[in-house]
């Protein structure tokens, strides 16, 4: 297989796992939203596939970062997808957990919290123009995605009562996942225009003083992951399994 064929399979595997995870998370915010059980238990049925896709790509970025990397759009995208990946796939997590919590909170009787409802609706609509942007190369749907996340910042905080801990569950998942898409558009950005604070590299000392230092480690250590290697690298946990 050539290098442009292994970044088409990248691209579809990409694809295919930006569609289940984005789907968990319509499926789980959908099912709060309506107290839908079927919606809500619905959401774990992908978990499997989308283990196997996560898998491959991490493979499909080791290859192409071993082989090298011709094309400088081409090793951005091959940072940018392991980046994408490893979000949505914390972003599939927060979706199950929301569904699960959900139907605690159904068989509980207890009411949905308006201001949750919103930010669900936030955040999954920025979700979608993160896929949308991945699907159409287009990163103006990305930084669209970004400001939308600060207007996360501008609601008033979620009224919840301390001992609705099932409700404030929910909303420290929603807190996650704002996270992990602010992660996909920053990636899709990179990708698309070398935006991005992060040089796709294999040192720290690339990394731009821009970059927060969470940050920093985080883009050190999976670039760590994609260098070739003679002794073992960081391990990767994985919060799903089948």
């Amino acid at each position: 297989m050539n290098q442009q064929q292994h970044i088409h399979l990248l691209r579809v595997q990409l694809l295919a796992m930006s569609r289940l995870s984005q789907r968990a998370l319509d499926y789980s915010i959908t099912g709060y939203e309506i107290r839908n059980l079927d919606f809500s238990r619905h959401v774990p049925t992908s978990q499997c596939a989308l283990e196997e896709h996560h898998s491959r790509i991490k493979e499909l970025c080791r290859e192409l970062m071993n082989d090298g990397i011709a094309k400088p759009a081409d090793s951005r995208f091959a940072f940018a997808a392991f980046t994408i990946a490893a979000a949505l796939h914390v972003t599939y997590a927060a979706a199950v957990q929301i569904a699960q919590d959900t139907v605690r909170l159904t068989e509980s009787g207890i009411h949905q919290a308006a201001s949750l409802e919103r930010m669900g609706q936030i955040v999954n609509g920025s979700m979608r123009l993160c896929i949308v942007a991945l699907f159409q190369q287009d990163a103006e749907h990305a930084e669209t995605a970004l400001r939308h996340q600060e207007s996360l910042r501008l609601l008033e905080p979620p009224s919840i009562a301390p001992q609705e801990e099932l409700e404030q569950a929910v909303a420290r998942s929603l807190v996650e996942v704002a996270k992990q898409t602010h992660e996909i558009a920053d990636a899709i950005i990179f990708w698309l225009e070398g935006k991005s604070c992060v040089a796709a590299s294999g040192s720290d000392k690339h990394i731009s003083v821009e970059l927060p230092p969470t940050r920093r480690r985080q883009h050190a250590a999976a670039l760590s992951y994609l260098q070739p290697k003679r002794t073992p690298g960081p391990k990767i946990t994985q919060s799903l399994s089948c």
